[in-house]
C-alpha cells in the first residue's frame, strides 16, 4: 500500500476495525467504539499544532495520548457514565486503534507510556491483539445477555 493510500484511508481503516471489535455487543457499542477510534487522531492535530496532514503525519512519535492509560481512562469515564458494556467498547475502539497504529512501520507509538518508551510492535501482534479484543467483546456480550 503507498504511503499515501494509507494515510488517507486510516480513518477507515480505524472505524472498521474498531466496529469488528465492538460488533458483539451492538450498535450502541459500536457507535461508541468507532467515535474512540476516530476522535483520538485529533491528538495528532493538537501535537503537530497544524491540521495539515502532512505535518500531523510528520510527528517522529505519535502523542502520548495515544496510550494503554487513555484508552483505560475513556473506557472507565465513559463506563460510569454509559455502562460498562459501552465503556469496553471505547477501551476496545481505542485500543485497537493503538494497536493498528503500533503495527504500521510510521511514527513510533507510545502504548506503555508512562512505564515504556514508544515503538512499533509489527502487524502479526497487532492482528494478535485485536483477535483478542475480538474475543472480550464476544465474552461481554454473552454475560451482559446472561439473565440476572
Amino acid at each position: 500500500m503507498t504511503r499515501a493510500l494509507q494515510t488517507y484511508t486510516d480513518p477507515l481503516q480505524h472505524a472498521a476495525i474498531a466496529a469488528t471489535v465492538a460488533a458483539p455487543l451492538g450498535r450502541a457499542a459500536v457507535r461508541a467504539a468507532v467515535a474512540a477510534a476516530l476522535v483520538i487522531d485529533l491528538d495528532h492535530a493538537v501535537a503537530a499544532r497544524s491540521v495539515r496532514v502532512r505535518d500531523t503525519t510528520a510527528l517522529d512519535t505519535r502523542p502520548r495520548t495515544h496510550s494503554l492509560v487513555t484508552a483505560v481512562a475513556a473506557g472507565t469515564t465513559v463506563g460510569f457514565a454509559r455502562g460498562p458494556v459501552e465503556g469496553w467498547a471505547v477501551v476496545g475502539g481505542l485500543v485497537s486503534h493503538l494497536l493498528h497504529d503500533a503495527g504500521d512501520s510510521a511514527a513510533p507509538t507510545p502504548l506503555l507510556w508512562p512505564f515504556a518508551p514508544a515503538r512499533q510492535i509489527g502487524r502479526r501482534r497487532q492482528l494478535a491483539g485485536t483477535a483478542l479484543l475480538v474475543l472480550g467483546s464476544a465474552l461481554i456480550s454473552r454475560t451482559a445477555a446472561r439473565p440476572a
